[in-house]
């Protein structure tokens, strides 16, 4: 089988019908679909098993948290590649999972476009298999438009569970600038994103501790202080810029 496309829901009961019925309506069925619940009581199960005959595995217990549900998911996969169209998430249309198919993908990681479900906007994800370190710092892969080879989990361990939000950021990090696995960016749109408002503090709190986890203290401290002149540089540019335009304006209000 060439995809498993694993949701991971907890009381998000609409958020959970949403999904499904966009993953059940896809016009290529080739995949299978695995749902985690983590002993919902909103309501869910029931969603669950009004879809029961199009959903291969699904279980409702409790779990210890959105990693630990992932790798659940991941153990019971059968599936090359990996898909995680969590709770709330859908594809971008019913043709994503064909589109996929026809890419006759072969690197370890193949991913496209997350596109805001609010504002309709592409999200500030990176779009390049060109990645570097840096690319990191300021971005991480659209995980729900990105397609994982299961061996990546087998061969470099799942998801790090003491991490509550940023694993799967850590997870990319690790496997794409330390283990050179090969990528493959499609300009296609795969998935749409609910933003259901996580901090960004908290995020930028659990990077911070696993960049210090994975990098040398000096490599931290190069890069800590390239950004800020990148960001001195980009702050420069934009008053310089400003004076420009602000000149022109004052020169055709003249002429006029």
């Amino acid at each position: 089988m060439k995809l498993s496309i694993i949701t991971i829901n907890y009381n998000n009961c609409d958020g959970l019908r949403k999904t499904i019925e966009s993953v059940v309506n896809q016009t290529c069925h080739e995949f299978e679909y695995i749902i985690i619940d983590g002993g919902s009581t909103d309501g869910s199960v029931d969603v669950i098993k009004q879809y029961a005959d199009k959903i291969d595995y699904w279980v409702s217990e409790t779990d210890n948290g959105i990693y630990n549900a992932m790798n659940k998911g991941i153990s019971a996969a059968k599936g090359e590649y990996l898909n995680f169209m969590n709770s709330g998430d859908c594809f971008f249309d019913n043709t994503s999972v064909s589109n996929f198919n026809d890419i006759n993908a072969n690197e370890d990681i193949v991913f496209g476009n997350m596109i805001d479900s609010i504002t309709g906007k592409r999200m500030g994800c990176i779009a390049t298999d060109k990645i570097t370190a840096a690319d990191f710092f300021t971005a991480s892969l659209p995980h729900q438009a990105s397609f994982i080879r299961k061996q990546m989990f087998e061969k470099y361990g799942l998801y790090d569970e003491k991490y509550k939000i940023a694993s799967d950021w850590k997870f990319f990090l690790y496997v794409i600038v330390f283990m050179n696995v090969s990528l493959r960016y499609i300009d296609i749109n795969f998935a749409t994103f609910e933003n259901l408002g996580i901090s960004t503090s908290d995020h930028t709190t659990e990077r911070d501790a696993i960049i210090t986890e994975l990098f040398p203290p000096k490599i931290i401290a190069d890069y800590t202080y390239a950004l800020s002149l990148r960001d001195v540089y980009k702050s420069s540019l934009c008053r310089f810029l400003y004076s420009i335009l602000y000149r022109i304006y004052r020169l055709i209000h003249k002429l006029n």
